[in-house]
């Protein structure tokens, strides 16, 4: 079964519900089960195909990404393909449907292969603060932080150095017991190994039998360029270790940009309030501005009004998926003076004369007159 879209793995439309593709899944996992195609590589590498469409779809988040971006998308915020073995499925979609979708089909003998004897690792959460700077070219972090890793002493196995965990007699390794009552037959959690399948004869004093300890660790994190304030970057395995062998947990990043002095951001594109004075918005002029690269020129057209945004191509922030980038967008704010000099006063003064003659230049003020004296007029006109 070739590699295609995952829409088409499962066979449903790009518009299907949750429960669709929760029908599609549960078909096509049945069909290609291992426990029904013994041996078979090829059902197998559909099994895996089919289940790693099913966890992108049925999760809101990674659809959306994956919509609009495809894999690539998924990959930008660290969603990597993450089903190494079917067991990493098992363990993954055990309970998804509210209590295994393969017990129901093929008995119990299969969940006890697929359920660690401990617990899965917890997932852990940091912040990394970025500047805008570390935005636009991307960044790579280092962090330390405690979590859970796997005991040295026992190499996780929660038994005695020397020794190793033993298969219940019990349940003779399933996890569950059998009892018939008549026509009836009850399957429950064997009492004595906890449904884990072994039991620890010596615990390991480091880890008193659960296989981790808590353990600092330093990572390196690649924040790509064009990430948003808010975005998750998602390290697989790198929570906490699971206890006795069970699948760690996910490290999820969160990403805090912090306030730019110069910039605001809309999207992929910079936002820059740049002042000028009236001299300058009449007459025109050629100023620097910044931008996250250094300064680069803006030329202000004569006539220029307070408020008018000039736009700079490819001087914002690269977008994520790594197409282009976004604008630069420079919005002219006209400064008015608030102290005068004695000959500045003259200047304005003499100015505003000729600002008043008939047939100055002022097409905005003028308009506004001009309907501001047809409205009194039709007052007056009423009363």
């Amino acid at each position: 079964m070739a590699q295609k879209d995952y829409y088409e793995v499962l066979g449903v439309s790009r518009d299907a519900g949750e429960a669709d593709i929760k029908r599609a899944y549960r078909q096509l996992a049945l069909k290609y089960h291992p426990d029904k195609n013994p041996g078979d590589r090829e059902a197998e590498r559909a099994f895996k195909e089919v289940s790693e469409a099913f966890e992108v779809l049925v999760d809101p988040e990674k659809r959306k990404l994956y919509d609009r971006y495809g894999k690539e998308g998924l990959k930008s915020r660290g969603y990597g393909p993450q089903f190494t073995s079917v067991e990493d499925i098992f363990a993954h979609f055990g309970d998804i449907f509210g209590g295994s979708i393969f017990d129901e089909f093929f008995g119990g003998g299969r969940a006890h292969r697929r359920s660690s004897r401990g617990r899965p690792g917890a997932d852990l959460r940091v912040e990394l603060d970025l500047s805008l700077e570390d935005v636009a070219a991307g960044a790579t972090r280092r962090i330390e932080l405690r979590r859970r890793a796997a005991c040295g002493e026992c190499g996780g196995s929660g038994a005695e150095p020397g020794s190793k965990p033993q298969t219940c007699p019990t349940c003779s390794g399933y996890g569950q017991v059998e009892t018939s009552s008549g026509f009836f037959s009850i399957r429950r959690t064997c009492p004595r190994c906890g449904g884990e399948g072994q039991i620890i004869l010596k615990r390991c004093a480091a880890c008193r039998g659960e296989g981790v300890v808590s353990k600092t660790a330093e990572l390196s994190i690649d924040v790509p360029a064009g990430i948003h304030d808010g975005n998750q970057i998602c390290l697989r395995g790198e929570g906490e270790e699971g206890t006795l062998g069970a699948p760690a947990g996910d490290l999820y990043c969160r990403i805090r940009v912090k306030p730019h002095r110069f910039f605001r951001r809309d999207g992929d594109d910079l936002l820059c309030d740049v002042p000028i004075t009236f001299s300058d918005a009449a007459l025109g002029t050629k100023i620097e501005v910044p931008t996250l690269k250094g300064k680069t020129a803006l030329t202000i057209p004569a006539g220029t009004q307070g408020g008018e945004v000039i736009v700079l191509k490819n001087k914002g922030l690269p977008r994520l998926q790594g197409f282009g980038r976004g604008a630069l967008r420079a919005r002219v704010m006209v400064e008015t003076p608030r102290k005068l000099s004695r000959e500045e006063r003259e200047l304005f003064e003499r100015l505003r004369k000729l600002d008043a003659t008939e047939g100055a230049s002022h097409p905005a003020r003028n308009g506004f007159l001009e309907k501001l004296r047809e409205y009194f007029k039709g007052k007056s006109e009423k009363e």
